[in-house]
């Protein structure tokens, strides 16, 4: 979770908001005059429930509306029939291929969406995940691989589905005053395409917003109150003469201002994560349940209020709160691990008053113990591991943008999987020989991330550890993501360095399932 958000001298005033019925922050019908609230449903832990009894946990709650971040197989199944709205994530890794090859991306969507459609209901596609800023070496490839994937739901009639890509903070090159919001210059063309295309498919631009994190890192300047949504002096802004009582307020109206600088004044914003942890490293202030369980009830009140922020009065935003669980595999600082509304076993972290019956049995506080530090597997451990590598320092290349975004249906060429010879049905991903190390360990550390893959065969001790090389090592993690997948060539793909084989690659003492 990499991210940065604003941090300004920030001073708050009271501001009193309006106490709304829980009932419309998961629905949103016309009967609820504000946007709707979700949740952000993450995978990273090792004794979490499995996707059917999550699927029932989230029916004794007042949610209906789930972000997910790849379309695992198992959860798209728990989810039907539930009347449970999903926004789906595309694997950052997918970018290439989808972007060079409409026949993927058509052939994605037939696989993961339609397949499971009407009984799983989805709304969005979340095509990466805050691309610009951690991955920039696709980022000329984002908007071509969204295009693609809006036409393959076009061709395929189930273009009701948005299709957006979600971005942290570091967009922006400025962000305070609000009005002064500007996105950053190196990625200025890029930024362009991508507004004609949310602009002209009707789509919003999703951003993550973590108020928590501007604290953290200077409270001698960020207001906790501020952060919180609680009464405090505020600011205003010199620009407008605009006052803002939240820094979320702040935050949406840079946004706002950056895409008005680009001529586009009437792009939605869904807030695609923020949260706030309930506990966190000695080093971590503020990272308590009291704190996460005060940002998140006024979050809802803001949410159902419909009060809109000063630059946008009354206008509606939906927001997908992260997470769902406390995930104990997250890489980085212990608050990290600890974003969940709910623990592992189902009880609650603390109560919002979301749970509408006695499934799960709920605990309102439990205790809180200092956080797990689990160490996922780093090959070779860089100081942060990421996936793909962070961005340089001197700005990456920019394309010209299209002279027209509008996107029309095209019916590729069926796509022919590679023949697979002598075993029909059984194929495995491995770590492609000949390729760069760098680009397999930041691969690994992707599968054993984000990618959810369970790698701790491959620790020290572990049937897979020997033979201890990285390409032993990515090939056993690639695989364990390729099936967990569900076996699709793009699930291979891992930025060029994986490579599907027919051969079982299973050693004495390891399986490769």
């Amino acid at each position: 979770m990499k991210r940065m958000v604003m941090v300004a001298m920030h001073r708050m005033s009271c501001i009193k908001l309006a106490v709304v019925l829980l009932a419309c922050f998961s629905v949103p019908q016309a009967d609820c005059t504000g946007g709707s609230v979700g949740v952000n449903y993450g995978t990273l832990g090792n004794n979490l429930p499995t996707p059917s009894q999550v699927a029932q946990l989230l029916l004794s709650t007042s949610l209906r509306n789930v972000k997910i971040y790849n379309a695992d197989k198992a959860i798209m199944e728990a989810f039907a029939n539930t009347n449970i709205r999903l926004v789906v994530g595309i694997g950052t890794e997918s970018i290439p291929l989808l972007a060079s090859s409409p026949a993927a991306a058509q052939s994605w969507v037939q696989s993961n969406i339609a397949a499971h459609m009407p009984a799983t209901q989805v709304t969005a596609l979340a095509v990466g995940n805050e691309v610009f800023t951690t991955s920039p070496q696709m980022s000329s490839q984002l908007v071509p691989a969204m295009m693609n994937i809006h036409t393959a739901l076009v061709n395929l009639k189930l273009d009701t589905i948005k299709v957006g890509t979600p971005h942290n903070l570091q967009v922006l090159q400025k962000s305070f005053p609000p009005s002064s919001g500007t996105f950053r210059a190196n990625i200025s063309n890029e930024l362009k395409s991508l507004l004609a295309f949310l602009s002209t498919t009707n789509n919003p631009i999703m951003i993550n917003f973590y108020p928590y994190f501007a604290y953290r890192d200077d409270p001698k300047n960020v207001s906790l109150n501020y952060a919180l949504f609680q009464p405090d002096t505020g600011v205003t802004d010199v620009n407008t003469g605009l006052h803002y009582d939240n820094m979320l307020d702040a935050q949406l109206d840079a946004v706002y201002s950056a895409m008005e600088r680009f001529g586009y004044h009437n792009i939605p914003v869904l807030i695609s994560e923020t949260g706030w942890p309930s506990s966190g490293d000695p080093t971590e202030i503020a990272a308590s349940a009291t704190n996460a369980q005060i940002y998140n009830q006024n979050l809802l009140k803001y949410i159902a209020s419909n009060k809109g922020t000063p630059l946008r009065p009354s206008s509606s935003v939906d927001a997908y709160i992260f997470a769902l669980f406390n995930e104990n595999m997250k890489p980085g600082p212990g608050s990290e691990r600890f974003f969940g509304l709910f623990n592992a076993d189902k009880s609650l972290v603390y109560n919002l008053g979301i749970v509408t019956n006695t499934y799960p049995p709920a605990t309102a506080t439990p205790p809180y113990v200092s956080p797990i530090s689990p160490t996922p597997v780093l090959y070779p451990p860089p100081p942060t591991p990421v996936f793909p590598p962070p961005l340089p320092s001197i700005p990456p290349p920019v394309y010209s943008p299209p002279v027209s975004p509008v996107v029309t249906p095209v019916h590729p060429a069926p796509y022919t999987a590679p023949a697979q010879g002598g075993n029909p049905g059984k194929t495995w991903c491995v770590a492609k020989p000949g390729s760069s190390e760098r680009d397999v360990a930041n691969a690994l550390n992707f599968a054993c991330g984000e990618g959810g893959a369970d790698c701790g065969t491959i620790q020290p001790g572990g049937p897979c550890y020997n033979p201890n090389t990285l390409l032993s090592h990515a090939s056993f993690a690639f695989n364990v993501y390729y099936q967990k997948m569900g076996r699709n060539y793009w699930n291979c793909y891992f930025g060029g360095t994986g490579v599907i084989t027919i051969t079982d690659p299973s050693y004495a003492g390891c399986s490769f399932h």
